[in-house]
C-alpha cells in the first residue's frame, strides 16, 4: 500500500474523498469557548467535505488539517485524506508542490528540533492549485498516534487505542495545530482577521485510537488553547470547524460541553493528567521515532527506546507551559506570549 493513507477518521473513501462528504450534510453544532479577553467557536459539521467551503460561511476556514502518515509525504498517488489534498495542490502539471514544501519543512524542522517529527508532530506548507485558487491558505500536516498493526510498518507497542501515550500524542498534536494556526494570524487584527481552521478527526481512523477518547483530547485542546491564549494583542484563532461522520458528531459533541463546563483549574488539572497522569514525567518523553515503510521493507526493526524529544520544563505544569518552544516544537511569535495565562 502506498504509504500516505491518512490518518484521520474521515478517510474511507469515494473518489478520494471522505465518504463522509458524500452523505447528505447533517446539522451543525457550535460552542463557544470565551476567557475574559476573547472567545473561540467551535463547530461540528458531520458529514462535510474538508476540501470545499461550508454552505454557512460562519462556519467557513482557510486552514486545513492533513492527518498525514508516518512517512510524512503528501502525493497523489497515496491514499486517503493526503491524496484529496496532493490532488487539490497540483499546480502547472507539477504534482509534487505540496509534498516539496512540506520536505523542506521537515529539513528547517530537523535544523531547529536536532531531530526530525514524529508522532504528535506537526508541519505547516502553503497550498497550491485548485486548493489556493479556491483561498484555502495553509495546511497543517498532523501525525497522531499509530495504534494499528497493519503488516505495512512495523506496530508501535507503546500506542494502544486508549493508552496514556496515545492520549498524551494526540493532545499534543491538536494543541500543536491550534498553535501553528494561531501563528498564521495578522499579530494586533481584530476578531475578523484571527485564522480559521478546518479539521478531521486525529488518529481515530486507520490509526485505530479510541475514537471517544480522541474527541476528549480534542476538547481539551480547545479549552487549553483558549485558556493559554488570552490575550488581547492578536485575533489568534476565532473558528475551529471539525469534520467527522454524523455518529461520531455526538461524541466529540459532548466532550466539548464537558471541557467547557470545566473551572479553569479542572481543566488545567485535566491537562496535566493526561501529559503526566500520576507522575512527574511526561508521556510524551518516551515518544518514539515514526515508524515507516522502508524500515519493513529493508527489515529494519525501529528503537522504540530512543525517543528524539523529551520536555523536562513543562513541570510543573500550567497552561502557559504549552506556549514553550519546547512543546511545540517552533518559537511562538510575541503577539501569542502576550499577557498569556
Amino acid at each position: 500500500s502506498a504509504p500516505g493513507e491518512g490518518a484521520g477518521s474521515n478517510t474511507e473513501l469515494q473518489e478520494s474523498l471522505p465518504a463522509a462528504a458524500s452523505a447528505s450534510p447533517a446539522s451543525a453544532t457550535t460552542l463557544r469557548f470565551t476567557t475574559a479577553l476573547r472567545g473561540l467557536n467551535v463547530t461540528v459539521l458531520p458529514n462535510h467535505n474538508l476540501l470545499k467551503h461550508p454552505a454557512d460561511a460562519s462556519h467557513g476556514y482557510t486552514i486545513m488539517l492533513n492527518s498525514i502518515s508516518p512517512e510524512w509525504e503528501c502525493l497523489p498517488q497515496h491514499s486517503g485524506i493526503n491524496k484529496a489534498i496532493a490532488k487539490g495542490c497540483i499546480e502547472d502539471g507539477s504534482t509534487t508542490a505540496v509534498n516539496d514544501a512540506l520536505q523542506q519543512a521537515i529539513a528547517q524542522f530537523a535544523e531547529a528540533n536536532g531531530a526530525g517529527p514524529t508522532y504528535g508532530d506537526v508541519l505547516v506548507t502553503p497550498t497550491y492549485g485548485a486548493l489556493r485558487a479556491d483561498g484555502f491558505t495553509a495546511i497543517a500536516h498532523a501525525l497522531g498516534a499509530d495504534c494499528s498493526d497493519r503488516g505495512k510498518r512495523y506496530r508501535v507497542p507503546l500506542f494502544e487505542p486508549t493508552a496514556p501515550l496515545t492520549l498524551a500524542a494526540v493532545f499534543a498534536a491538536y494543541f500543536r495545530v491550534l498553535a501553528h494556526a494561531g501563528a498564521l494570524a495578522p499579530p494586533g487584527g481584530d476578531v475578523s482577521e484571527g485564522a480559521t481552521l478546518g479539521l478531521v478527526q486525529i488518529s481515530a481512523g486507520v490509526f485505530a485510537a479510541d475514537q471517544p477518547k480522541c474527541a476528549e483530547m480534542f476538547a481539551l485542546a480547545v479549552r487549553a488553547w483558549s485558556e493559554a491564549v488570552a490575550s488581547e494583542s492578536s485575533a489568534l484563532v476565532r473558528g475551529v470547524t471539525m469534520m467527522c461522520s454524523e455518529q461520531e458528531s455526538a461524541s466529540i459533541i459532548a466532550a466539548l460541553k464537558a471541557a467547557k463546563a470545566m473551572s479553569r483549574d479542572e481543566a488545567e488539572a485535566a491537562v496535566a493528567r493526561v501529559l503526566f497522569g500520576e507522575g512527574s514525567q511526561c508521556f510524551l518523553d518516551r515518544v518514539p521515532r515514526a515508524h515507516t515503510i522502508g524500515q519493513k521493507v529493508k527489515e529494519q526493526p525501529p528503537d522504540d527506546s530512543d525517543a528524539p524529544f523529551a520536555y523536562p520544563s513543562l513541570a510543573p505544569f500550567s497552561f502557559a507551559s504549552l506556549l514553550s518552544r519546547e512543546f511545540l516544537h517552533f518559537a511562538p511569535p510575541a503577539s501569542m506570549l502576550a499577557k498569556a495565562a
